[in-house]
């Protein structure tokens, strides 16, 4: 996995989970060493593969936004999961209990499930947030629009009434400069609306992949009915 974009990440976290041939296990620590793998995108998919907990993730990514993220941190972290899939593995039959020991697999599951539910209450936020943006901009700029034919009115009135002709320039001269406002105005609504464009085809992807990982996830809770 690429040290990229943390939704970057969270793509081919999901991705891994759907598509991943059988028998496909985790790179070891060295090994991400040996290609060339970021100490942030291997925080991300210990997260994903359910080798941490969100509170631990969190913290872990506080660091790594500081630039003080350690492999030595994530050793420790990959070793304490390690044992404690170790320690399930090997329990006496008699002292486990299937219901309270999901398989790393499903954990991961959950966990890529969660990171997207939360990716895309995040992007609802945002939109909302925008949405309340534009809404101002629109009424931003008919007052500018209306100013501007105010101006324009009274340069008009300037000549036809009083034969002012350093009025009505002054008058026209004060319509351009909110003409120029009006316009720096709706070249930056433009863009709020193309990046809602882009923010809705994102929530369309998040959304089909989610839909994805729970059907998975359904498939193997019947899988696991049936083994039962």
């Amino acid at each position: 996995m690429g040290c990229g974009s943390p939704l970057g990440d969270l793509f081919y976290l999901a991705d891994s989970l759907l598509y991943a041939p059988p028998g496909f296990t985790t790179p070891p620590l060295l090994q991400n060493f040996a290609t060339g793998v970021g100490v942030r995108a291997q925080l991300y998919q210990m997260y994903g593969e359910g080798q941490i907990t969100e509170e631990v993730f969190t913290a872990l990514r506080a660091l790594a936004d500081k630039g003080q993220l350690r492999p030595a941190d994530l050793a420790v972290h990959r070793a304490r999961a390690a044992s404690s899939i170790f320690d399930a593995q090997h329990r006496p039959a008699g002292r486990r209990d299937p219901s309270t020991l999901p398989s790393v697999a499903g954990q991961a599951l959950t966990t890529a499930l969660r990171g997207l539910r939360s990716r895309l209450a995040q992007l609802a936020q945002a939109r909302a947030a925008s949405e309340k943006v534009l809404a101002d901009l629109a009424t931003r700029l008919a007052g500018l629009d209306e100013r501007a034919v105010g101006k324009e009115q009274a340069a008009r009135d300037a000549l036809t009434v009083g034969q002012d002709d350093t009025a009505a320039r002054q008058r026209l001269a004060e319509k351009a400069e909110l003409t120029r406002s009006r316009d720096r105005l709706a070249t930056q609504t433009d863009a709020l609306r193309a990046d809602l464009a882009r923010l809705d085809d994102l929530r369309a992807q998040l959304e089909a992949k989610a839909a994805e990982l729970e059907a998975v996830q359904a498939r193997d809770r019947l899988n696991e009915e049936v083994l039962k």
